[in-house]
């Protein structure tokens, strides 16, 4: 369960300084309106992702973690987006709702992509006895 935590959170922390670079690039084109808001959002990131992690089935482990980690991206993006309206907050300007539709399946393609990242981490992370070779659903 540890080496799960662990692997998720390095994957979220190295995403985080990432949108914090994107968010400091961000800030020279648009005046944001409150920018302490998402940095305070994305300082849980690591930690919600690792318990994710622990929460995965054990029959998922570790093949079925890209489509474990889309499931956070349709939870993460839904809230972010309809719930919290993020934009919104940050920017001060109104996103449509088609546009926020299209932002949950990037959401859910950009955390599909990076729990990849999660699995392959995971993978290096386990004693070579313990590495299980895995077949992808094609």
């Amino acid at each position: 369960m540890l080496k799960r935590f662990v692997a998720a959170s390095a994957v979220g922390g190295v995403m985080i300084a990432c949108a914090a670079l994107g968010l400091a690039t961000l800030a020279r084109f648009y005046s944001l309106q409150h920018p302490l808001l998402l940095t305070l959002l994305w300082c849980m990131v690591p930690a919600i992702w690792g318990v994710w992690a622990m929460l995965t089935p054990t029959t998922w482990m570790p093949a079925r973690l890209p489509e474990w980690g889309a499931v956070l991206g349709l939870v993460v993006a839904i809230g972010a987006l309809f719930v919290l309206n993020i934009p919104m907050r940050v920017t001060d300007t109104y996103l449509r709702i088609r546009w926020r539709g299209l932002g949950v399946l990037l959401g859910i393609v950009i955390y599909y992509l990076l729990w990849m990242v999660v699995r392959a981490v995971y993978q290096r992370l386990m004693p070579r006895a313990e590495v299980k070779t895995f077949k992808t659903a094609a």
